[in-house]
């Protein structure tokens, strides 16, 4: 009867990673220096080691055989009868490591002692079971060493989860990014399985490029003044379009080591239709939260949104999750309404339920359709993978209810699908519940144009602040033939926002340029004259520059800094000190501002560019 002794070789790059060692050679040789299995095995440490030229000649002779492992490490080797009683020494000859790189940068052959075994053991254990197979793992720090210092090969290992629920996110494309001072590189990209798993390898020429790539390769690590050899990484996820991870080199991990093990999350959900899960509105946007707070997305006492006492306008996505279906499997409905009556955010009690009667769907102008979810295929195909839920009129009822899993429907049918066809899909949250147009609830007037530079607001043009309390709510539909309904615990109300669609009034002028014509040259004494005024005024400057540049400067007199202040009205700005100040040349005086308005994803600043006004000064 012929004896196989079956087994195979891996090598662990993170704890959870491990890939096969294929077409190598494996070698057996009886023991040297009479190390026992029990002494090798407790001793792994001091047993796996780069066999130099010295013990290969020393061991010459003690050599038996040789197999190769195939494509998956696995490996046989037929031992002679003489044998079935001894302990081998197990070797390996690594000439190359996953995935194929180049040859190892020494001339040298690389052999490497793994460990000794009982062959009468083992033999013993395949008999007993006939799946059974002899195998070695190699540890992270030998083979990730053995990778990346004789072949230049560096890898990332990683996976890509919900920060909520922990559940892994398919299909999702992950980019691994090097800090540099001069450029960031791409190390590289790989697309995750079902559990969340990516790989990505690269070599060391991918985090060394520089402006004079491929002739001049260097680490510019942004910290220049501490060389350090490895990369400085941090990673970027998306999926169908949708950022799911968006670090920036702020976030990375420095001077990582020829192997790097991560976990990333995403607050973006992807989930299966079926799923359950609380519902609730979070937020507005991607930067501020739905609730009063001290935190800085909160909204304050008085309805001001963040600690930057932001006010909100034009089209604000209100944010937050809700699941298709309940834990009965009835269908989720919600709706946002809008109150003018309103309440400090701080009081425990909410406006009166009868006042929110400008309801999302409903009222006028206020809904305004958008992407709320995204349709990815479980199992790619390369037609219709990803499909783009809108939200629609049709999608609210009489009573201005939003049911998601309408537009899911008409989504998949204007696909050519059908909605059967839904549980092919996974679904993208969006974040998005639904999009309201602050512009419909706003009725402040603008201030009229009929004020010169420098001239006051009168207090009967000012604009006022308009606060309003938003509402949302949850139900379970049970049979809306019937009228059953089953409202969940989760709905909500912010007692105050403050909301302005207004533009900045702003009016700027030469005042010496006034007195004669626009076109002739001035001399002596250059006074500016301006009017800035928002009630949410965030910032205001005047700027001098002289076309040569040899002027270059704020006028101090025209800076905002005091986000409080409303309004910079003045009719004197001294530009200069005559008679030395100014040179003759043609001059640049520009009003620069901004307001606290933002929408949640960006703010206003003064709907254009800043006022000019030209001059050429003649000493």
């Amino acid at each position: 009867m012929r004896n196989i002794l079956k087994g195979s070789l891996r090598g662990h790059v993170c704890e959870d990673c491990i890939e096969v060692i294929s077409d190598v050679e494996v070698l057996f040789y009886l023991p040297y220096r009479n190390e026992t299995p029990a002494n090798s095995t407790s001793n792994i440490k001091e047993t796996f080691h780069l066999v130099l030229k010295e013990e290969v000649k020393q061991r010459e002779k003690l050599l038996i055989g040789k197999a190769m492992t195939d494509k998956n490490g696995n490996f046989e080797f037929e031992i002679n009868e003489q044998y079935l009683r001894a302990d081998l020494d197990i070797d390996f000859i690594c000439g190359t490591v996953p995935p194929k790189p180049p040859k190892p940068k020494r001339d040298e052959i690389l052999q490497f002692h793994i460990t000794t075994i009982s062959v009468y053991e083992e033999l013993a254990k395949q008999v007993q079971s006939q799946n059974y197979r002899w195998e070695y793992n190699i540890a992270y720090k030998w083979w990730c060493y053995i990778r990346g210092h004789f072949f230049d090969a560096w890898v990332i290992c990683g996976h890509l989860m919900n920060c909520r629920t922990n559940e892994p996110i398919a299909n999702a494309k992950v980019t691994a990014m090097d800090a540099d001072f001069l450029t960031d590189d791409n190390l590289g990209s790989a697309t995750t399985d079902s559990y969340g798993h990516f790989r990505i390898d690269y070599s060391s020429a991918d985090f060394k490029k520089t402006f004079l790539s491929p002739w001049i390769n260097i680490e510019t690590d942004p910290s220049f003044l501490s060389f350090q050899s490895g990369p400085d990484v941090y990673f970027k996820a998306e999926l169908s379009g949708t950022k799911l991870v968006d670090e920036t080199k702020a976030d990375a991990r420095k001077n990582v080591g020829y192997c790097l093990c991560v976990n990333l999350c995403s607050e973006i959900s992807v989930t299966d239709p079926g799923e359950t899960f609380p519902s609730a509105w979070t937020g507005i946007g991607s930067k501020f939260s739905s609730s009063y707070g001290t935190s800085a997305p909160d909204f304050d006492a008085e309805g001001y949104a963040s600690s930057d006492k932001n006010v909100l306008f034009s089209t604000i996505k209100l944010t937050g999750q809700a699941a298709l279906r309940s834990a009965a499997g009835n269908p989720i409905e919600y709706r946002f309404s809008v109150s003018d009556v309103t309440l400090p955010n701080d009081d425990a009690n909410n406006p009166p339920l009868a006042g929110f009667t400008k309801i999302v769907g409903l009222y006028p102008n206020l809904f305004v359709p958008g992407v709320v979810s995204k349709l990815i295929r479980k199992v790619y195909s390369p037609i219709l993978n990803q499909i783009s839920v809108y939200s629609d009129q049709s999608d609210f009822d009489a009573e201005g209810w939003f049911d998601v899993n309408h537009a899911i429907e008409r989504a998949l049918v204007n696909a050519g699908l059908t909605p059967a066809d839904l549980a092919l899909y996974n679904i993208i949250e969006e974040d998005t519940l639904i999009a309201m147009n602050t512009a419909a609830l706003t009725t402040a007037a603008d201030v009229p144009n009929i004020f010169s530079a420098g001239q006051p607001i009168p207090p009967t043009n000012e604009i006022g602040v308009e606060k309003f309390a938003i509402r949302f709510e949850i139900r379970e539909v049970i049979n809306k033939a019937a009228n059953q309904f089953n409202n969940i615990n989760g709905g909500k109300i912010l007692n105050s926002v403050i909301m302005n669609n207004n533009p900045i009034y702003r009016r700027l002028a030469i005042k010496e340029l006034e007195e004669t014509t626009l076109c002739d040259p001035i001399s002596g004494l250059v006074t500016a004259k301006y009017t800035l005024y928002h009630p949410y005024l965030a910032s205001g400057k005047l700027h001098l520059n002289s076309n040569s540049l040899t002027i270059n400067r704020d006028i101090a007199d025209g800076v905002i800094d005091n986000t409080t202040l409303v309004k910079r009205i003045k009719d004197d700005s001294v530009l200069n000190t005559p008679p030395d100040n100014l040179t003759r040349c043609t001059y640049s005086l520009k009003l620069y501002s901004s307001t606290r308005k933002h929408n949640g994803e960006d703010g206003d600043s003064d709907g254009g560019s800043p006022l000019e006004q030209l001059f050429f000064y003649d000493v």
